[in-house]
């Protein structure tokens, strides 16, 4: 069984594409999934080690905004109890940075078409950009702080402009009269 220190040295990026294709899978096919459905698919005990999904999760969240592909993970994993997940509390940068716009990473992967293009580029950016050694937090951190060549836009604030766009169309859409 993994205690809490042991998961914390659990290699989270590799963790994160094991579970790729599988998350992959179920996005496109619009299916929300419980965390334990991951653990399990890993070969883990759901009861005693759902834990080291979310940082996995977590991990490819942070690696989205970086390919700028709304953070799936948010509407896409849930707990099996239904319970709110934390998400950027624990960390003071991610609480200060990304908590405040969670409505909308959340709404941005709710309304979002996801393609297989968009879990290519996921799956590149966990084997080419993210370091096996960066934590999910890490990931986060770069997001939220590292500007993007020739802009003076962060990584995360770019996302956050196409996530606006992503919401805003769905808004229209849903407003439009149907066509006669």
């Amino acid at each position: 069984m993994a205690t809490r220190t042991e998961t914390k040295a659990l290699p989270i990026r590799e963790i994160a594409q094991q579970l790729l294709p599988l998350f992959a899978e179920n996005v496109l096919a619009g299916k929300v999934t419980s965390y334990g459905v991951y653990t399990k698919a890993i070969g883990r005990d759901p009861s005693k080690e759902a834990i080291v999904i979310g940082p996995a999760m977590h991990a490819i969240g942070g690696v989205c905004v970086l390919a700028t592909v709304p953070v799936a993970p948010l509407y896409y994993v849930r707990r099996a109890d239904g319970g709110w997940r934390g998400v950027f509390e624990s960390d003071p940068l991610e609480a200060r940075d990304a908590l405040p716009h969670y409505d909308t990473l959340y709404v941005a992967a709710r309304e979002y078409q996801y393609t297989p293009e968009d879990f290519t580029r996921i799956e590149r950016g966990l084997r080419e950009i993210v370091p096996p050694e960066w934590s999910a937090h890490q990931i986060w951190h770069k997001a939220l702080v590292w500007k993007i060549p020739d802009s003076n836009d962060t990584f995360f604030a770019r996302a956050l402009k196409r996530y606006q766009a992503i919401i805003d169309d769905a808004k229209a859409t849903r407003r439009r009269p149907p066509a006669r």
